[in-house]
């Protein structure tokens, strides 16, 4: 606020010691007086375009019409000030004593520019030397001394113009500024609409005109914007801005305050502000940068304590936190991402909603956090360390320490928002309670039990359908024993019968151990094995993620008791809510045949040995090969000697 009162004070004591001194003169000549001190104490030109009416009673004091003030010479925006008209009353006995009391100031329609220079150095910033005030000066710092009743300033404009030229616009702009004493605290109070929306500032400076002279003192400051408030209570200063006290909020009308901003009202969930957000911490600005300390958020029924520091002036705001969650729950937040269900509560499929991850260009972070506990839809995390760290819209959480479903888990998730979502998840956990997970995770109930697991993939699409869908990588598991419900395998296979499935049936197990390929959203085992006190299988198959399908093909095997060595092929087909099951006796006949062709040949085989041993006149248990041989060689020879003595 230098420049106004900066401004102000001049043209005041200007206008003031014209009307005393010249009050006989013409207006114009009054004008052009009053012009010419101001230049020569400011280096900017001062244009009084219309009357000039002075008056005496009850206090001296001057109306002016339209006037204006020229911008820095480095400035090509235009006027830095423009007005209709400015009214000035001042106390007249103590003006003669050299003390300048202002009853009041009316500035009617102004329209301010106020520009920042990429040198840093604003329009604000007025030349000095140029003039001597030759008189009180407040606080030491060579600006006349002034108080002031009351000044008014009605329907205005302001602009602002940042060095890099982004433009911040006030629009219906009335404002009161009360300074009793220059010394002492000043109560300024302003209205006004910032991007169209109505926001309200009242503040008290006290220590004013040292506030002035670019000294810290203390400030007393509340907004409002919409129906959120923010207060704050410290010590502030302007040469350069620097601020340091207690800050507190009321952001619960989050889209009041973003309109403000200029930006779009994020959708948030509840439980991370949707309906209460309230935050309180002792701040400190300075060069750009916001420290955050003690740190207390309400987020609805959540809080987050610690400490932050905010880095403005780059390309988007920097944050490095150090953050306490508690014990967090998101259980309440309608996130859109997961599986979609039938009236009856069925999943039917992966949600088709899109996800919104533009949130993720908001700003970069370095983010430590943890929580006692993390509740998010129907998953709870226990125990919880994560270093999240966002560049550029891609955020990257690493895993220091996560204890979930009765488990350890390691690992790290990518979500990366430039031009579209994709996400990598490398993850890897111990002892899991793998049934609880797969049933809150992809809505699978039938499995019961805990085993290691491990999971690289990778997917891209804008809804959780499309992800499903896309996913690429490769996993393994390790699962202990347990039961696999909806399915009695051994049952089926000393009966021949699928008919033991559903309710109430189920297949103990010692062990299920796999390896997998995950190829456009279907998982591809080619090694499945399973082992039991009664069977043992092996198989493979597909199992869709995207579409949520079974392909599988397992071959148990009895190890014991009636029907021991029963190998009968098991195929497992249809949907994860719907598994339908088949013996695959065609395969089981045609094993059977086999092994049948197969004795039969080796039946006519012996048949055909033993009609040769007797032909030869060997035992059968011989190698007919050799005798054969033996054979033929006796009647060679006895054919020979029959051949020569015949000659």
């Amino acid at each position: 606020m230098r420049w106004v009162f900066r401004i102000i004070g001049l043209i005041l004591v200007l206008i003031a010691v014209a009307v005393g001194a010249l009050f006989l003169l013409p207006a114009d000549r009054i004008a052009r007086i009053a012009e010419d001190k101001f230049e020569s104490a400011t280096g900017r030109a001062l244009t009084i375009a219309g009357d000039v009416r002075p008056s005496l009673w009850p206090n001296i004091g001057v109306q002016t019409g339209a006037l204006s003030i020229a911008n820095a010479d480095w400035s090509d925006s235009g006027l830095m000030l423009e007005a209709d008209g400015l009214s000035v009353a001042v106390e007249l006995m103590p003006l003669i004593r050299g003390d300048v009391r202002i009853k009041g100031v009316q500035l009617d329609a102004p329209r301010i520019l106020l520009e920042a220079g990429r040198d840093g150095l604003g329009n604000w910033i007025f030349a000095d030397g140029a003039a001597n005030d030759g008189g009180q000066s407040g606080a030491g710092t060579g600006t006349r001394a002034f108080s002031l009743d009351q000044a008014v300033v009605s329907d205005g404009a302001l602009t602002f113009i940042a060095a890099d030229g982004e433009r911040t616009d006030l629009r219906a702009m009335d404002a009161t500024v009360e300074i009793p004493d220059f010394a002492g605290a000043a109560k300024i109070d302003l209205s006004a609409t910032l991007n169209g929306a109505p926001v309200v500032l009242d503040s008290t400076i006290t220590g004013f005109g040292a506030f002035l002279e670019g000294g810290t003192v203390p400030v007393d400051l509340a907004a409002r914007a919409g129906k959120s408030t923010v207060d704050f209570n410290g010590r502030a200063g302007l040469a350069p801005f620097a601020a340091a006290g207690t800050l507190t909020g009321n952001l619960d009308d989050l889209r009041g305050l973003t309109a403000v901003l200029d930006q779009p009202a994020p959708d948030l969930p509840r439980g991370l502000g949707r309906d209460t957000l309230r935050v309180a911490s002792e701040v400190t600005f300075t060069d750009s940068t916001l420290n955050l300390r003690d740190l207390a958020l309400t987020l609805d029924q959540n809080t987050i304590s610690g400490a932050a520091d905010i880095t403005l002036g780059g390309v988007r705001p920097r944050v490095k936190a150090n953050l306490a969650l508690g014990e967090f729950d998101l259980s309440a937040a309608e996130t859109g991402g997961g599986a979609e269900r039938s009236a009856d509560g069925a999943t039917t499929g992966w949600s088709t909603d899109p996800i919104d991850v533009s949130a993720l260009s908001l700003l970069d972070a370095d983010l430590a956090l943890t929580a006692t506990s993390l509740a998010m839809g129907t998953t709870r995390l226990n125990r919880t360390s994560v270093l999240v760290t966002l560049q550029d819209s891609r955020a990257v959480t690493e895993i220091r320490e996560l204890t979930a479903y009765d488990g350890v888990v390691a690992g790290s998730v990518v979500v990366n928002g430039r031009g579209g979502l994709s996400s990598r998840v490398n993850l890897s956990g111990s002892a899991i309670a793998i049934s609880r997970m797969l049933n809150e995770l992809v809505g699978y109930d039938r499995l019961i039990a805990a085993g290691d697991v491990s999971l690289s993939v990778l997917g891209s699409g804008n809804s959780m359908n499309a992800l499903m869908n896309s996913l690429n990588g490769e996993g393994s598991f390790n699962i202990g024993a347990g039961e696999l419900l909806g399915l009695d395998l051994v049952g089926m296979l000393k009966s021949l019968d699928t008919s033991f499935i559903g309710k109430g049936s189920k297949t103990i197990f010692d062990r299920i151990t796999g390896r997998f390929r995950v190829v456009d959203g279907v998982m591809i085992y080619d090694d499945l094995s399973m082992s039991a006190p009664l069977f043992s299988a092996s198989g493979g198959g597909k199992i869709g993620l995207g579409g949520r399908t079974l392909d599988l093909r397992i071959v148990p095997e009895l190890l014991g008791g009636e029907g021991k060595g029963i190998r009968v092929p098991l195929v497992i087909t249809g949907s994860w809510a719907k598994p339908k099951f088949r013996l695959d006796l065609e395969a089981l006949a045609e094993e059977n045949l086999g092994e049948q062709v197969e004795e039969a040949v080796q039946q006519v085989e012996s048949a055909a040995k033993a009609a040769v041993a007797k032909q030869l006149g060997v035992d059968p248990e011989v190698d007919l090969e050799d005798a054969a041989r033996d054979r033929l060689e006796d009647e060679l020879r006895d054919g020979l000697l029959n051949l020569l003595g015949n000659n």
